[in-house]
């Protein structure tokens, strides 16, 4: 009996081996090793220590190798096709951290560094590199002292008669201190296999995505770097406006919304919406922990909650930025969670005044089972008057809202405060609701705002034209996806939708775009724009391009053969040696508030600059040695009993400090002492001036 079963299981296991090929999953037609090879190739890293798994490519329909490496120094990342071998993205990003010595000042100049990118995508992209525009538009990029590698960008636009602006195309980044390539991007979709006849026409759909997305007159809260945020009044389009929920575009032939995962996105109607338990939120007084828990204690209650279960904690905070004040606040924070769900609470108040600058709550109940696998739903106006409903329990901090509403997977329903045309986006409440009916999140953010004064603004239109110039209308594409898996599941569907604009919007009152900075403010199309218009030709060009393409340089930029003064030195030296994790606020109390001004008192709340010199002051070559010193931590010995050897011959009459400064930047090569005069109290051009500063960078 015992042989017999033996035997049985033996032939058992035999038939199994021997079925097992034909449901054995495909072996991928480009190897592992093969990927390996390629990122090893391009990196440089040891193939043998990279890793590979099999996946699905996120792109496009198929599987593909997700390839990765990482130690103290270095991380890098790819996907290779497992079926043709095409590189889909790549990036290697050297690991600095506070405190860090590897070198980031830039070696090179945008223009020097466009060969190393084509080349790249020549090599490894090579049946794109004749589809692709070789002119790649201006992008600044950026520098932060000792703080990440810094790069170029080059984005290559796809080339296709029958489409003027196609969003489609190869992203590059470059290493402006090494050289190499950091990081590769394909987008690029197989229309081959797309129907593109019936597509709209663009007049067709620019009306239709104004209807679909829309234009807003905001009190915007923008950020400025080193001066934390402030409030502007603008016009901004719904996708910069931070107005949710949207859709991606509008499908190119029908005009219906689309989502991000290629579904129709089922948009609600906007609507002003009178919210009924409104609460003005008064000022509190002079406050102490007590009153500050008292305050948060009342909130919960008066919303039906019970806060001896939300552990309610309270700290004092000395250094909070509010419209460029540092003040002195009190947190309050809290959280609660059972079976029935969770929530949690949190609020910041002046502790001078008793204004509550932020209040924040959220709750989310534990829903049985699962959605809908169908995913119909209750509808969307079903939804919004569930939405209602509920926050009709709340408290609510303003007293008009916008609706904005619209389905995807789940219901969103967010109220967003809108007040005399005025809408004000970070101030909202956010309903999420399932396929079903039943709340499954519930948010609410309130920051205090100053009314703005809306007299004398530009009409919509005007904002609109303005607009139009800065964002453009793109075809593009979006791949239906799986709601659960996110993989691709169908061919690429086209879209139409409005570019990225890189800034907030249209000032309301000027008619001006606000950029993000202004050395980083985008060009209309119409317009000729040469970033290095008045630098070309001076003698330290190459210099002044590199600040220029890292966002060192001032915006206008300073005439090189002009004398520079201390304002735009303060300003050059800001954003040179000022490490970005430890960069302090640029003053708004300053008595010049110009960004000249503000950095200049930066600059001497760091201790670099500590004369008496106002912006316009002329700045000399002493001064020049003195803040370079100081600025790249030479200080200590500069103030020291050290007395440094020099054979610059015109400085015995100078303080021990400004003598040390000039022994050090003429040893180092960073200032020149011709024939052994320094010339100490002579002014220095702005295009020496900078020279200096990138000597210093490298050699100090």
């Amino acid at each position: 009996m015992k042989k017999l079963l033996s035997f049985i299981l033996s032939l058992a296991m035999l038939l199994s081996i021997a079925v097992m090929p034909a449901f054995a999953e495909e072996v991928p037609a480009y190897s592992s090793d093969q990927a390996k090879k390629l990122i090893s190739k391009i990196s440089g890293v040891d193939a043998s220590k990279i890793s590979a798994n099999l996946g699905q490519r996120y792109d496009a329909p198929g599987q593909a190798w997700n390839l990765y490496f990482y130690d103290n120094l270095v991380n890098v990342s790819a996907t290779v096709d497992a079926t043709t071998g095409e590189l889909v993205n790549y990036g290697y990003y050297l690991n600095y951290y506070p405190g860090d010595k590897n070198d980031n000042v830039p070696n090179y100049t945008r223009d020097e560094l466009i060969d190393t990118a084509l080349d790249f995508i020549k090599e490894y992209a090579p049946d794109k590199y004749d589809k692709i525009d070789k002119k790649t538009d201006y992008q600044y990029g950026s520098f932060n002292y000792k703080s990440g590698q810094t790069v170029y960008f080059y984005h290559f636009k796809r080339n296709l008669d029958q489409f003027k602006d196609l969003n489609q195309g190869i992203d590059i980044s470059v290493d402006a201190t090494t050289g190499k390539v950091c990081s590769f991007n394909l987008n690029w979709t197989d229309i081959d296999k797309i129907d593109m006849t019936g597509v709209l026409s663009e007049e067709e759909a620019s009306k239709r995505l104004d209807e679909v997305m829309g234009t807003y007159l905001v009190q915007a809260q923008i950020w400025r770097d080193g001066k934390g945020s402030e409030n502007r009044l603008l016009y901004e389009p719904a996708n910069n406006a931070g107005i949710y929920p949207l859709p991606m575009g509008i499908d190119a032939k029908t005009g219906a919304p689309v989502s991000y995962n290629g579904d129709s996105f089922e948009a609600g109607k906007r609507e002003e919406y009178s919210v009924n338990n409104a609460v003005v939120l008064e000022s509190l007084g002079k406050m102490d922990e007590k009153k500050a828990k008292d305050f948060a204690e009342q909130y919960l209650k008066d919303i039906g909650r019970d806060p001896s279960k939300a552990q309610l904690g309270v700290s004092i905070n000395d250094g909070y930025l509010y419209n460029g004040e540092n003040l002195k606040v009190y947190n309050i924070y809290g959280n609660y969670g059972d079976e029935k769900g969770s929530f949690n609470f949190s609020a910041v108040i002046d502790s001078e005044t008793g204004r509550i600058l932020n209040l924040s709550y959220g709750e989310w109940p534990n829903m049985p089972g699962s959605p809908q696998a169908d995913g119909k739903g209750v509808g969307m106006d079903k939804a919004v008057e569930i939405a209602k409903d509920y926050i009709s329990r709340f408290k609510l901090p303003f007293k008009n809202a916008l609706v904005v509403s619209g389905k995807d997977y789940n219901y969103t329903v967010n109220f967003i405060m809108y007040e005399d045309g005025v809408l004000y986006p970070m101030n909202s409440v956010n309903v999420n609701i399932n396929n079903e009916g039943n709340i499954v999140g519930f948010n609410m953010n309130f920051s205090a705002v100053d009314k703005p004064d809306t007299s004398g603004v530009i009409t919509l239109e005007k904002a609109k034209e303005v607009l139009s110039k800065y964002q453009k209308l793109q075809l593009s594409f979006v791949i239906p996806r799986d709601n659960y898996t996110g993989n691709p599941k169908g061919d690429p569907i086209p879209v139409y939708q409005l570019s990225y604009i890189n800034g907030y919007g249209i000032d309301a009152k000027t008619g001006e775009f606000v950029g993000y900075d202004n050395s980083a403010k985008p060009v209309p199309e119409d317009e000729k724009f040469d970033p290095y218009g008045t630098v070309r030709g001076d003698k330290n060009e190459r210099v002044l391009k590199i600040f220029i393409d890292t966002g060192i340089m001032p915006q206008p930029i300073p005439a090189p053969t002009e004398k520079a003064t201390a304002g735009q030195a303060a300003q050059v030296l800001f954003k040179a040696f000022t490490p970005g994790y430890y960069a302090k606020p640029m003053m708004e109390g300053a008595a010049d508030a110009s960004p000249e001004g503000n950095a200049l008192e930066a600059l001497k709340d760091y201790g670099v600059i500590k004369e008496d010199v106002k912006p316009s002051d002329t700045v000399t070559r002493a001064q020049l040695a003195l803040w370079l010193a100081r600025a790249t931590g030479y200080d200590k010995l500069t103030n020291s009993d050290v007395a440094f050897s020099t054979t610059v011959k015109d400085i015995d009459g100078l303080g021990k400090e400004i003598k040390n400064s000039i022994a050090i930047v003429t040893s180092l090569k960073v200032m020149d002492a011709e024939n052994g005069k320094f010339k100490p109290d002579d002014p220095v051009t702005f295009s020496d001036f900078c020279a200096a500063v990138y000597n210093a960078m490298k050699n100090m």
